[in-house]
């Protein structure tokens, strides 16, 4: 079976067994399996990826957390796993923190220097270069080693779904899906632009019809839903509008921690970025 085989099977499969966005099904799903396997010993004692994961200051807010979860769980080997990550990246910490020139900003403090507001102003100058030498020990060099890896496997996905929906008759099947959470309907979209196709407009066309339709359902729940809450309307039986709030949600935002970097929101991957990583 060949990848492009499988990579089809994979959005078949999300497509069938999600309650929403396929995509975001595949990305939760791959995520758990990505942060379930960053913990084993296999990851953990690879010095080039201890290394990725210092340069890049540990994970992002998402990543960190989960990661902790899931040791603190014990659903992999140990949490020792954990814990020499964030022993590589807080040592690294430490060393950066203590070289930051704390001496330049006392110098300039205890400056014999008349002119009060040229003190005020070399005080300033010293404390802004002080926070930004701080803001570069804290952020890292790198972005965070999960994120790459997930942007690069949904990137993947993204296009799969693109090529799939080239085919006429998947572009039939796909009209009844609930269309993508709309991070991903950008990112298809994008990807239209940059992916030979034999059809652009008309898998353009079904990805925004699908969508429309999808959010006017949402619209809909979400109406019933206030309406209902009126003490008018209290004796009436609920519905599907029940799961509104979390459906609007899911469309609008799409699954907990897709594009968490506020700089990357509707693009998923750019330039080396690609590469992905172990």
């Amino acid at each position: 079976m060949t990848e492009k085989s499988i990579l089809d099977i994979m959005v078949l499969r999300g497509i069938e067994k999600s309650e929403g966005c396929p995509l975001c099904f595949l990305h939760l799903e791959h995520e758990q399996r990505y942060m379930d396997y960053l913990l084993t010993n296999e990851m953990t004692m690879n010095p080039r990826f201890r290394e990725r994961v210092s340069a890049a200051k540990g994970f992002c807010n998402h990543h960190m957390h989960l990661l902790y979860k899931i040791a603190q769980e014990g659903c992999t080997e140990d949490g020792s796993g954990y814990a020499l990550y964030m022993q590589t990246v807080i040592q690294r910490i430490i060393e950066q923190l203590e070289a930051l020139p704390l001496d330049h900003l006392r110098n300039v403090e205890n400056a014999t220097e008349s002119n009060i507001f040229t003190r005020r102003r070399r005080r300033r100058q010293a404390l802004s270069e002080l926070h930004n030498d701080t803001i570069r020990v804290i952020q890292g060099q790198q972005l965070c080693p999960a994120c790459r890896t997930l942007w690069s496997s949904d990137e993947t996905f993204i296009d799969t779904l693109v090529m799939m929906l080239d085919d006429k008759e998947f572009r039939e099947g796909f009209k009844s899906s609930r269309g993508l959470c709309l991070p991903h309907l950008a990112s298809a979209i994008k990807t239209i632009s940059r992916i030979k196709l034999k059809n652009s407009a008309d898998v353009a066309q079904v990805l925004i019809e699908s969508e429309t339709r999808y959010m006017q359902l949402v619209a809909r729940y979400l109406s019933d839903y206030v309406r209902k809450r009126n003490w008018q309307f209290r004796h009436e039986a609920p519905g599907p509008e029940v799961n509104a709030n979390r459906m609007s949600l899911d469309v609008l935002a799409g699954v907990e921690g897709l594009y968490c970097r506020s700089y990357r929101a509707f693009s998923p991957l750019e330039s080396d970025d690609r590469k992905g990583g172990v």
